[in-house]
């Protein structure tokens, strides 16, 4: 029997899986994934649950020395590893991912469906915050690890499922601290999307003369040199870009009216 269409758009997903890699450590058409974990979010209950994690078999891709310091996965941890192809797949059921730099992870797991950035929401959610990786942000914003502390026990940072798990109470505070500015989730998620697809909004530059200033106070001038300079990184083009807008809107808003 049909049914009558609704009038209003049905609500979207509101769970989010937050995934995160661990590689050999080499450029993209080099490197190979060694581990995966993931944990589920629901942006609109706030329940965090459904942890997975596996190791990979590298395929003869050697891991490179510096990345084995960071992560600690030996060889001996990955004898009788699945291979990619295989451990991926409990993995790509969901439609909705985020990862705290979701380039790379995307880049490396290769799933379809809609990515959203951490690492850039929480630029734009605590730009006050002295540092934007996930440790820092851990630490400076600060995130209460206690409810998930259990998913994380014989884990360390740098470890798939404990970056995973970190990053989904990341993502839950962005969401708490951005939502109210949003019609609804969907709302939310259609923006953080769009932002995450963007270059990143820098709260701070990260070279020369300005480094490490409050992009409030960069002076026009160094912004306006930004825009010319050729070659300049992209994240530091679309921050000057955006506060001499900010500014150019401010201003005209200042400016008393003229008579007719």
């Amino acid at each position: 029997m049909p049914t009558t269409p609704s009038l209003f758009a049905e609500p979207g997903p509101t769970i989010v899986r937050v995934i995160d890699v661990e590689t050999a450590g080499h450029r993209l058409e080099d490197d190979a994934v060694i581990e995966i974990g993931s944990i589920d979010v629901d942006l609109a209950t706030g329940v965090i649950g459904n942890p997975l994690q596996t190791l990979c078999d590298p395929a003869g891709v050697a891991i490179n020395p510096h990345a084995r310091r960071v992560h600690q996965i030996s060889d001996a941890m990955l004898d009788g590893a699945p291979p990619f192809a295989e451990a991926v797949r409990p993995f790509a059921s969901a439609g909705l991912y985020a990862a705290q730099r979701a380039s790379f992870d995307r880049s490396r797991l290769r799933l379809t469906g809609r990515w959203l950035c951490t690492y850039k929401l929480a630029l734009r959610a605590f730009p006050q915050v002295r540092a934007h990786g996930l440790q820092s942000l851990v630490k400076y914003v600060p995130l209460d690890l206690s409810e998930v502390r259990p998913m994380l026990e014989g884990l360390h940072p740098h470890r798939a499922l404990y970056d995973a798990v970190c990053t989904a109470v990341l993502l839950r505070t962005i969401a708490a601290t951005l939502m109210p500015r949003c019609h609804d989730v969907d709302d939310f998620l259609e923006r953080a999307e769009r932002v995450s697809h963007e270059p990143a909004l820098l709260a701070r530059l990260r070279f020369g003369r300005h480094k490490g200033v409050a992009l409030a106070e960069v002076p026009d001038a160094y912004l306006e040199w930004l825009l010319r300079e050729p070659g300049m990184e992209a994240d530091a083009v679309f921050t000057a870009r955006h506060h001499l807008r900010l500014r150019s809107v401010r201003g005209a808003r200042k400016m008393p009216a003229t008579a007719v």
